[in-house]
């Protein structure tokens, strides 16, 4: 009966013991991924098997990402490496939730496409831009990531969303302001001609080209710089006049009732020769494209000369259906202007318009949609329609309504086209570097504008001392290479160009100082800052020399635990091996209590551990046990408990004399409580009654 009771106890002391230690080792919480711990070999979790390359790369990164992304997070630092290490870092979560409605390949391509405005990609639903992208690919997400209201033009309908993307990359993103104000028959038709004809016509020549397209093109083309066209159309509108001149103009046989008529009369030499200055025989030899121009210039003289009697003439029901009423009656007005040199009938002349050509190029901008309302024009008009020819964005239109007179002539003409295609930060960028910048784009291309809106004008002075051989690093590592050569200089463009994209990755996520410290500690930069990211930084920027030296003698997690710990830390480091475990396995806050007793020694420290915290202590104990054994922390524990468990029941075999009255009194005890318990339920009743 002693002996079992001895048993009981010992195993009730094992248990309580143990339990903690265990449940912290091998417990792991259901709602969110298990804990992987890099430094060890962990092999209750197959993903620590599956990634464990991944984990030795990229150590507590990949740790805490994959705690917040899951495996993607793994499978994507497994392919892509540090560029998927700085992607995760930046835009991880939305990254996270478009997995798996698209691969993460697409998902790679979608935010390492430098055109992309990141930011605007995070307004829509992972599902509508996960089916967006499977639509329209990277060309349609470039549209939607720099102006989100454009994806309602596209997505409205595959076919014409294909157009539109396009239509976009032919002409410019203009086209989606054009579409928004216009349709989109008139985006098809726009180019620099249309540009031209709606800032000379105005309203009348959008409209003109709205409701005819590409024949009012054509005519207004032939005759935008013809003052007398001009007044016709500003006098009686593009409805009356345009359908009636292209009859003119497509009759190439020049057939119309009117002209046979007056082909009969003596006239009809006359006008030729006064209005055109050519001989009737001369007029006939012509090229069929010469006599559909001159027909067309006819029309536009008819109607300038006679007005409302030469255009009631015509019956117009559309630009293709122009019906002209019978020679007979024409009217003795209109007969009278072509065989009577003595009457003439009062002609209607274009009202004088005191309209300049500023005014001008501001309707037409101002109609297409090109710049926001109440936005002024500058007095420079004609050489920002010069520029005009050169705008391919919304952007570099409205740069040309911000253009000055002063910046044109303190830098030519040259700024117009400037201006046109970079738009206001063209104009920041020219008074910045004071005109350097027309030069350095001319001469090393439009990314120089590039790097000087992002940095500033020191941008050109690098640009301007290392040329080609910068901006080659550049558009191969990315813009941020200017950034670390104006910073760092040679030594920069040293370590940049032998370490390549990664160092410069890092120094974005993590600091400039990686730059800075990787010309000074060389290849060991890369691998600590991928583990342990700006803690790695920071610790080898405070402890230099000596902390590296120690993370090549006693592994890279010496910069894990002096990140920790501080000054503390590097103190137990410097002890070796042993103080290195000690920081593994301890948990922190335990660590934290005790480290101030490593002035004592390492030993003493230990045990003041043990005798403080034994639960802590055994975990650790376990923890650093699997490591070295390299098998189940469960698997030591068990080991670990049957060794306690003989090596009590050996010592109490010794001391069982003098432990023996304590059980003789435990179990005595318990009998009385037994005997005694119904004369105590008894007492009880008899109060209750």
């Amino acid at each position: 009966m002693n002996k079992s009771i001895f048993i009981a106890g010992i195993l009730c002391f094992l248990s309580q013991s143990l339990y903690y230690p265990l449940q912290k080792v091998i417990s792991q919480s259901i709602d969110k991924p298990p804990t992987i711990d890099s430094n060890t070999n962990n092999l209750v979790n197959p993903v620590s098997l599956n990634f464990k390359d991944v984990f030795n790369q990229f150590g507590d990164n990949a740790e805490r990402l994959y705690q917040h992304y899951g495996t993607f997070a793994l499978e994507f630092l497994k392919e892509y490496k540090i560029e998927g290490l700085a992607l995760l870092e930046k835009h991880g979560r939305e990254m996270a939730n478009l997995y798996p409605l698209i691969n993460y390949r697409d998902i790679f391509r979608l935010y390492s496409n430098p055109d992309n405005n990141k930011n605007n990609l995070h307004i829509f639903s992972p599902e509508t831009l996960a089916t967006f992208y499977t639509t329209f690919g990277d060309e349609g997400v470039k549209y939607i990531a720099n102006n989100p209201e454009n994806f309602f033009l596209i997505n409205e309908d595959k076919e014409r969303g294909i157009e539109l993307i396009n239509l976009a990359n032919e002409k410019g993103d203009m086209v989606f302001s054009l579409i928004r104000k216009h349709g989109i028959a008139f985006a098809r038709l726009y180019d620099k001609d249309v540009l031209d004809i709606v800032i000379k016509f105005q309203e009348d020549g959008l409209l003109a080209i709205k409701e005819y397209g590409e024949k009012a093109k054509v005519l207004f083309n032939l005759f935008t710089d013809d003052d007398i066209f001009y007044q016709v159309i500003k006098t009686y509108g593009h409805k009356q006049t345009i359908p009636i001149i292209y009859l003119f103009y497509d009759n190439k046989d020049f057939n119309s009732q009117i002209y046979n008529y007056l082909k009969t009369t003596s006239a009809y030499g006359w006008v030729s020769y006064w209005w055109y200055g050519i001989e009737t025989s001369a007029a006939d030899a012509q090229s069929d494209t010469a006599i559909r121009r001159e027909n067309a210039q006819r029309a536009i003289h008819l109607i300038f000369e006679l007005g409302n009697d030469f255009i009631d003439r015509f019956e117009i029901l559309d630009i293709n259906n122009v019906k002209e009423e019978a020679i007979t009656t024409i009217t003795n007005k209109l007969r009278n202007f072509f065989i009577s040199d003595i009457e003439r009938v009062s002609r209607k002349r274009i009202r004088q318009e005191d309209i300049t050509f500023q005014d001008k190029l501001f309707a037409g901008l101002d109609i297409l949609g090109f710049v926001p309302i109440g936005s002024g024009i500058s007095k420079v008009a004609k050489l920002a329609a010069k520029g005009a020819q050169f705008a391919r964005t919304t952007k570099g239109f409205r740069g040309l309504v911000h253009l000055t007179e002063d910046l044109v002539e303190t830098y030519g003409d040259d700024a117009v086209q400037f201006v046109a295609k970079y738009g206001d930060d063209g104009i920041r960028v020219l008074k910045a570097t004071d005109g350097k910048i027309l030069k350095l784009s001319q001469q090393y291309g439009d990314d120089t504008v590039r790097y000087l809106t992002k940095y500033g004008p020191d941008a050109g002075n690098v640009i301007e001392k290392y040329g080609d051989e910068v901006l080659l690093l550049a558009r191969q590592y990315g813009d941020d290479v200017v950034k670390y050569t104006m910073l760092y200089g040679d030594d920069g463009l040293r370590v940049i160009q032998k370490y390549g994209k990664d160092v410069v990755l890092l120094s974005t996520l993590y600091g400039d100082d990686v730059i800075k410290l990787s010309a000074f500690y060389g290849d060991d930069i890369i691998p600590c800052v991928s583990k342990y990211g700006s803690s790695g930084v920071q610790v080898i920027g405070k402890y230099g020399n000596d902390v590296m030296q120690l993370a090549k003698k006693h592994g890279d997690d010496v910069i894990k635990y002096v990140g920790m710990y501080g000054d503390d830390g590097i103190k137990l480091a410097r002890k070796g091996k042993v103080g290195l475990l000690v920081m593994r396995f301890i948990p922190p806050k335990v660590f934290s209590r005790c480290i101030k007793f490593v002035k004592y020694g390492l030993v003493a420290s230990i045990l003041f551990t043990f005798a403080t915290h034994p639960i802590a202590f055994l975990s650790g104990l376990i923890k650093a046990l699997s490591w070295l054994f390299g098998t189940n922390p469960v698997v030591v524990a068990t080991v670990l408990g049957l060794i306690i468990t003989f090596l009590l029941i050996r010592f109490l075999k010794k001391f069982k004399i003098i432990l023996k009255p304590f059980f003789i009194f435990f179990f005595l005890s318990r009998k009385l409580r037994m005997v005694t318990r119904p004369l105590q339920n008894l007492r009880d009743t008899e109060v209750q009654k």
